[in-house]
């Protein structure tokens, strides 16, 4: 007999202003007035998300299109049984369904049930901040019920990934709904807005080493990682509000005990293992070919997982040098299992996962490259933890063939979409 167990993974999020239902507080139903409850020191106000529930996190797909070979040139869909079958435009995915309001000022996706702020604070000498000090964006949109609504927020990681769009990248967002202000390629390589979700381990901590600067992650809508980035020192960062649908980014996983591990939130089925060994992005490929002529854990259908159904499975509450012991660990869910590795630092870490979307360095550049997702530390190469557990970042798809993030061998976790 199968023993079923759901487990409920807890984030928390940033909200200002009362707390609402699901639905939010619009100007004319606020039990009070925004302004009396607003937040007035600065600092941020953390609350509990919502239970997750069957179809409650549903994956928006990447919009990509294309298929490279490993070299990055673009080549016709490959079949099933060839090399390189398996890329992320291969795939039926759920496309966002983006409705812009009457007054312009907000943009709702009825997949996700989120509604973002359309545009954002920019400019030379303004809308640039450090963490902690986005509760300032947040209380001014309370105050001023901003597009009829009084119950933003900064989003979560992963709310605000679901947004990132690889149709074309640079940038990685839809400009047809999304402003995003530039004027040249490297203007646009610091497009970075802040999550609610901070780094529980800090740069540098790693194994007797002295802890640096505390870290938070952001996704990068110009180059499109996702990396965690200082709170308080250097750069500042944009900041795009969100509201609605409290429980979106929250699994809810299955343990069925047959080796799969099942998310009711997203609708998909994982290998509760990895492959076991580092290879390049081609094997990736073939490996989930191989695993369904076997039938593999009584399926055929098994897929590599484009980036955003990997990112769906991080667990931002985990890290492998997390400054709270609790919090160690490679950055999944414990129920599953990740191959220990020794960094190129020399560190103990856990690897960084293939993902089946292509990734261009540049404007201009070719799809030489695939992202990649890191469940253990997002190092430089020489074991320094950089940019956090959870980050997402892309890497040469053969080894040998220039410069990438990490070395272009890395480990797979596969996917099946729920039946």
């Amino acid at each position: 007999m199968k023993t079923t167990i759901l487990f409920r993974c807890a984030s928390f999020i940033l909200l200002a202003g009362i707390l609402c239902s699901t639905g939010g507080c619009k100007k004319n139903d606020a039990p009070t007035n925004a302004a009396d409850t607003a937040n007035t020191t600065g600092v941020m106000q953390i609350v509990a998300r919502e239970p997750a529930y069957k179809g409650s996190f549903p994956i928006v797909g990447t919009s990509q299109t294309g298929c490279w070979d490993s070299i990055g040139t673009k080549i016709t869909a490959p079949v099933i049984g060839s090399a390189l079958y398996g890329q992320d435009a291969q795939f039926t995915h759920t496309a966002p369904a983006y409705t812009k309001s009457s007054d312009g000022l907000t943009v709702k996706d009825g997949v996700t049930g989120l509604t973002w702020q359309k545009t954002y604070e920019k400019g030379s000498f303004g809308g640039m901040y450090y963490w902690a000090e986005t509760q300032t964006v947040v209380d001014n949109l309370n105050k001023q019920n901003y597009g009829g609504y009084n119950d933003w927020r900064v989003p979560t990681i992963k709310e605000l990934y679901s947004l990132w769009d690889a149709s074309a990248g640079w940038p990685s967002i839809n400009t047809t709904y999304f402003d995003i202000q530039y004027v040249d390629e490297q203007d646009l390589s610091h497009a970075i807005f802040w999550s609610s979700d901070k780094y529980t381990g800090a740069l540098g901590n790693i194994s007797g080493d002295t802890p640096g600067a505390e870290l938070a992650f952001g996704v990068n809508f110009g180059t499109g990682h996702i990396k965690a980035y200082s709170i308080s020192v250097g750069p500042k960062h944009f900041v795009r509000c969100v509201r609605g649908n409290l429980a979106y980014g929250v699994n809810l996983f299955q343990n069925t005990g047959n080796g799969t591990i099942s998310d009711v939130a997203t609708g998909l089925m994982w290998q509760q293992t990895d492959n076991g060994s580092g290879i390049d992005w081609e094997h990736a490929l073939a490996y989930a070919q191989t695993q369904n002529n076997a039938n593999y854990l009584g399926h055929n259908d098994w897929r590599l997982p484009n980036s955003k159904e990997l990112q769906s499975l991080v667990d931002y509450t985990r890290s492998p040098y997390a400054t709270n012991p609790a919090n160690v660990g490679p950055a999944i869910n414990a129920l599953f299992s990740c191959t220990k590795i020794i960094n190129a630092g020399g560190k103990a870490d856990y690897p960084f996962y293939w993902t089946s979307t292509s990734a261009i360095p540049n404007a201009n550049g070719t799809y030489a490259y695939a992202w990649h997702v890191a469940f253990g530390l997002a190092d430089n190469g020489s074991g320094e933890d950089l940019h956090g557990a959870g980050a997402v970042r892309f890497d040469r798809k053969t080894l040998g063939t220039g410069a990438g993030e990490v070395g272009g061998l890395n480990y797979v976790r596969l996917v099946r979409t729920i039946q």
